[in-house]
C-alpha cells in the first residue's frame, strides 16, 4: 500500500474514534461539573455540610439531584444521537450472562480476600472503606442501600450509555466492547479504592490529555506531508499511554492489589459484554450492583473494626 493510501485509509479509521473520544471526554467532564454545580448548589442552601435531617437524607438528596440531573441529560444525549439505551428487562435466554454478571465479582472479591489472607493484606486497604467493631447492623444497610441507588444507576449510565453507546457509534460492536473497558477502567476506577460514581478529576484531566495527543497524531497523519513528521506526530500519544499504563502499574504494591485492580476492570469488562448481549441495563447494572455489596460484605462481616490505610 503506498503512502497516499496508507494515511486515506487511516483518516478513514482514526478520524471518526478521534472525533467520538473528544465527545466522550466532553461528556464526563459535563458530568463532573454537574456533580459539582449539585454540591455547591446544596452547600450554599443548607450550609457545610449540609443540614437537611442527617447524614443519610442530605446523601441520599444530594445523590438523588446528581442521578436525575445525570439520567436527564443523558436521555436526551441518547435521543440526539439515536443511541438504544436498553431499558428492557434481559429475557429467559439472558440467565445464563445475568449469572456471569452477578458471579463474576464475588468470585474475583473472594479471590482477592484469600489472597490477602495469605500475604496480610486487609481487604479494606484496598476498598479505602471501613466499619467500626460495634456498628449497628441498620446504618450500614442503610449506606449500602445509598450506594447502591446512587452508584448503580450512574455507573450504568455513564459507561454503558455514555461511553460504550457513543464507541458504537464509531466502530464494531465488539472493538466497543474493548473500548469501553479500557476507558472505563482508565477514568471510572477511584484513587481511593473501587468503582467512582462520578470521574475524578485527575482521571479526567488524564483523558483529556489523551485525547488531545490523538488529535495531534490525527493531525499530523492527515495534515503533514513528510513521514518523519507523522511519526513525530505519534509520539505524544505514545507517551501519554505509556505514562497512564507505567502509573496505573506503579500504583500496584501487593499481590492482592493486582488482583483487586484486576477486579475493577473485569467487572467493567463483564457489564459492557453483558450490555452488547442482552442490549439491556439491567444485566450491567446487576455486575455492579454485585461488586459493591461485595466489597461491602467483606469488610462488614470479616473486618469490622480495622482501618488499614
Amino acid at each position: 500500500m503506498s503512502l497516499q493510501n496508507s494515511a486515506s485509509a487511516s483518516h478513514r479509521s482514526n478520524h471518526p474514534f478521534a472525533v467520538e473520544l473528544g465527545i466522550i471526554t466532553a461528556l464526563l467532564i459535563g458530568v463532573y461539573l454537574w456533580r459539582e454545580l449539585v454540591r455547591e448548589a446544596l452547600t450554599a442552601v443548607f450550609g457545610t455540610p449540609p443540614v437537611i435531617g442527617g447524614m443519610f437524607f442530605s446523601a441520599l438528596v444530594s445523590g438523588g439531584v446528581l442521578l436525575l440531573g445525570l439520567i436527564v441529560f443523558t436521555g436526551a444525549y441518547a435521543m440526539f444521537r439515536d443511541i438504544d439505551i436498553g431499558l428492557r428487562l434481559p429475557s429467559r435466554n439472558d440467565a445464563t450472562l445475568a449469572g456471569i454478571a452477578v458471579l463474576v465479582p464475588v468470585v474475583c472479591v473472594a479471590v482477592t480476600k484469600l489472597v490477602g489472607t495469605v500475604t496480610d493484606v486487609p481487604y479494606n486497604s484496598l476498598t479505602k472503606t471501613s466499619v467500626a467493631a460495634d456498628a449497628p447492623v441498620l446504618p450500614v444497610l442503610l449506606i449500602a442501600g445509598l450506594g447502591l441507588i446512587v452508584g448503580v444507576p450512574a455507573l450504568v449510565v455513564i459507561c454503558q450509555v455514555l461511553i460504550q453507546g457513543s464507541f458504537e457509534q464509531v466502530v464494531s460492536a465488539s472493538a466497543a466492547i474493548v473500548l469501553t473497558t479500557a476507558m472505563t477502567g482508565f477514568v471510572m476506577v477511584s484513587n481511593t479504592g473501587g468503582l467512582a460514581t462520578v470521574p475524578e478529576l485527575g482521571k479526567l484531566i488524564g483523558a483529556v490529555v489523551f485525547t488531545l495527543s490523538l488529535g495531534v497524531a490525527v493531525y499530523a497523519n492527515e495534515r503533514v506531508d513528510r513521514s518523519w513528521l507523522r511519526y513525530l506526530g505519534v509520539a505524544p500519544v505514545l507517551l501519554v499511554t505509556a505514562i497512564i499504563i507505567l502509573s496505573g502499574i506503579a500504583e500496584i504494591e501487593t499481590i492482592a492489589g493486582g488482583l483487586y485492580a484486576a477486579t475493577q476492570l473485569a467487572v467493567l469488562g463483564v457489564a459492557a459484554y453483558t450490555y452488547d448481549e442482552t442490549e439491556s441495563l439491567f444485566v450491567p447494572a446487576l455486575a455492579y450492583a454485585s461488586l459493591l455489596l461485595a466489597n461491602r460484605t467483606v469488610v462488614f462481616v470479616f473486618e469490622a473494626g480495622m482501618q488499614n490505610w
